[in-house]
């Protein structure tokens, strides 16, 4: 599977260049992990995002976390478990299901290029996480509920500020050959940025790449040189 291929040259990458964020990789999901989160979510995996999974699943330590802190395995952005996908899902579709919150799906909207590919909506059930900001409710993932011009399995970004939505991605495998070609080009080297710690002190934080900057906006970057790729 050519996902699994171009992964496990990420992972080689990430050994050699940011030695901190391939440490924090965790095991692989066993199979009845998967089995049990999309029993929870109502809805099948695509095999790319499967297959990931299913050599790591996400990261150990999760990122700026209040107790520990964990280098990210995505360049700004934590890569999540399935039982972190199923604890934000579910958290969300409380939402989409809570009739107080019904003008919140106004809100939603998409970039002019994405107009017909996603649904205007701030939050849809078939929104699936994959990658997080690591201090926000912000999220890259699949999204299985694609509008009349979409295709399921499209890469989206959605969240409690990314309302507006824009497609990353056609697919799961592009998406990972994207992430590739960015680590290799050098934007994202392993670096280290100063944040306040628990005692007030200035705490060196060891970071993948500047951290001034967002993988969503790369993301965002590409959506406007390839909008309907």
């Amino acid at each position: 599977m050519r996902v699994l291929e171009v992964f496990a040259e990420y992972v080689s990458w990430l050994r050699l260049n940011v030695p901190l964020a391939y440490e924090n990789l965790a095991g692989p999901a066993h199979p009845s992990e998967l089995a049990a989160l999309e029993d929870a979510i109502g809805h099948e995996l695509p095999a790319a995002v499967k297959a990931v999974l299913g050599m790591h699943n996400g990261q150990a330590v999760p990122s700026l976390g209040y107790y520990e802190h964990g280098v990210p395995a995505i360049p700004s952005l934590t890569f999540m478990s399935t039982t972190e996908i199923r604890t934000v899902w579910e958290f969300w579709d409380a939402i989409s299901d809570d009739p107080s919150t019904i003008d919140l799906q106004e809100i939603g909207a998409t970039y002019p290029a994405a107009k017909g590919l996603i649904k205007p909506l701030w939050t849809s059930p078939g929104w699936i996480p994959l990658w997080a900001h690591p201090q926000r409710s912000d999220y890259i993932g699949v999204d299985l509920d694609p509008g009349p011009a979409g295709t399921s399995g499209q890469i989206i970004n959605f969240g409690r500020d990314e309302e507006r939505h824009f497609r990353g991605a056609p697919n799961f495998t592009d998406l990972i050959e994207f992430l590739l070609e960015e680590v290799t080009s050098g934007h994202w080297p392993a670096t280290v940025f100063v944040r306040e710690g628990e005692d007030g002190e200035e705490e060196p934080t060891p970071w993948f790449g500047d951290h001034a900057k967002s993988f969503f906006n790369t993301l965002y970057d590409r959506y406007e040189t390839r909008p309907r790729h």
